[in-house]
């Protein structure tokens, strides 16, 4: 059983994570001061420092449920599925928290170029992290025969890849008057090329 004085931790951090997250997602890394968070927060500033000992160490806090909230879900719900189901959920899954997220995403991709633990954490706790359930079912594809014989990093790599370009097409270049692709329709695209190939 939780005691009272944990739990009211526990409740003002994710306050604080709740409010920073918006505050970031708004008005970016630089642009967010702590002040406005702990407003936000409904929270003293000085106990944000309690907490996360600088504002970049709030900003790390942030991402930790998306590192581990989308592991978990995709590894649940590729256990339900079969092989091309497995790779639509994953797609379908990956788009919606990159989509859903977009802005956080932007702020970290932006400040890891400056800041060597953000590149670290984005680099090991999440695409690493995001990689490795479809790496697993990859190599478990190819030992059971059902695929050939592949380089799994490449291969995980390149499904992320032919989204990752989706999603830069839709949201950082924002071309849709030039293009507008259907979302359903690409996923099932990608799986289909991902899985067949060009070649007749």
């Amino acid at each position: 059983m939780i005691s009272e004085d944990k739990g009211a931790n526990i409740s003002r951090r994710e306050s604080i994570l709740s409010a920073a997250r918006e505050v970031f997602n708004y008005k970016g890394f630089h642009g967010a001061t702590t002040s406005e968070i702990s407003q936000k927060a409904g929270v003293a500033e000085g106990t944000i420092f309690r907490y996360f000992k600088t504002k970049k160490e709030l900003l790390l806090a942030v991402f930790e449920p998306l590192e581990t909230a989308w592991a978990a879900e995709f590894i649940r719900g590729a256990a339900e599925q079969e092989d091309e189901d497995t790779l639509r959920f994953y797609l379908k899954k990956q788009l919606f928290l990159v989509k859903e997220n977009f802005e956080l995403f932007k702020i970290f991709f932006y400040e890891s170029q400056f800041h060597p633990e953000l590149r670290e954490k984005l680099t090991n706790k999440v695409v690493q992290k995001t990689l490795a359930p479809v790496e697993s079912y990859l190599e478990e594809q190819v030992k059971e025969g059902k695929y050939r014989e592949i380089d799994i990093p490449t291969a995980a790599r390149a499904l992320f890849g032919m989204l990752a370009v989706f999603i830069a097409w839709e949201e950082v270049l924002q071309a849709e008057d030039y293009i507008k692709f259907d979302e359903v329709e690409v996923v099932e695209r990608i799986i289909d090329i991902f899985l067949h190939g060009v070649k007749k």
